[in-house]
């Protein structure tokens, strides 16, 4: 064993609701929307309380569930329990919105990962990659494949002037 994760490690998406071809495509949600406000408002940047945003994005992620069909949704009752139990803590606030962006980002994976960058939530554990351009925790962005620098070499150079090194965990621009 290379220890290696492992797709077949981890739970696997319901392929007879979620991931079948006549399943919606959630591509930017009120959930995401709200949890960006949320966010917004904890920096101080509007004035609406961040709790608010926080606590609408929850219960609209938990309604978007419908979309997947009957067996997917989820009772009034529960979203309130689960608010309840699981209250909004200023003191933890980016935590818990970038943690709830995640979960609402489910089958987004590029979105779920462009804002786990930006933000560092949620806590994940790192693959170990076993490469040798990658210093940190984790992949930070793609490189150029070999195809473009053969067609494209004088732009490619200049971009990674510009940009970094061209490996696995130099930062984009928005990520540094």
């Amino acid at each position: 064993s290379l220890g290696l994760a492992s797709f077949y490690d981890f739970s696997q998406v319901d392929r007879t609701r979620m991931a079948k071809q006549t399943s919606p495509t959630l591509l930017v949600t009120a959930a995401q929307t709200h949890l960006l406000l949320a966010e917004a408002a904890h920096r101080g940047w509007i004035s609406v309380p961040a709790k608010e945003f926080y606590d609408h994005a929850v219960q609209r992620q938990m309604e978007e569930m419908a979309a997947y069909g009957e067996n997917t949704i989820i009772p009034e009752d529960q979203i309130a329990a689960y608010l309840s139990a699981n209250p909004f803590d200023p003191n933890k606030a980016l935590e818990q919105i970038n943690t709830q962006y995640w979960i609402a980002s489910f089958l987004k994976g590029p979105e779920a990962f462009s804002n786990f960058r930006r933000s560092g939530f949620p806590a994940l554990s790192p693959n170990p990659f076993s490469g040798q351009d990658i210093s940190g925790d984790f992949i930070r962005r793609l490189t150029y494949p070999n195809s473009e620098i053969s067609v494209n070499s004088a732009n490619v150079q200049e971009a990674i002037s510009r940009q970094g090194p061209d490996n696995l965990d130099t930062r984009v621009w928005w990520d540094k």
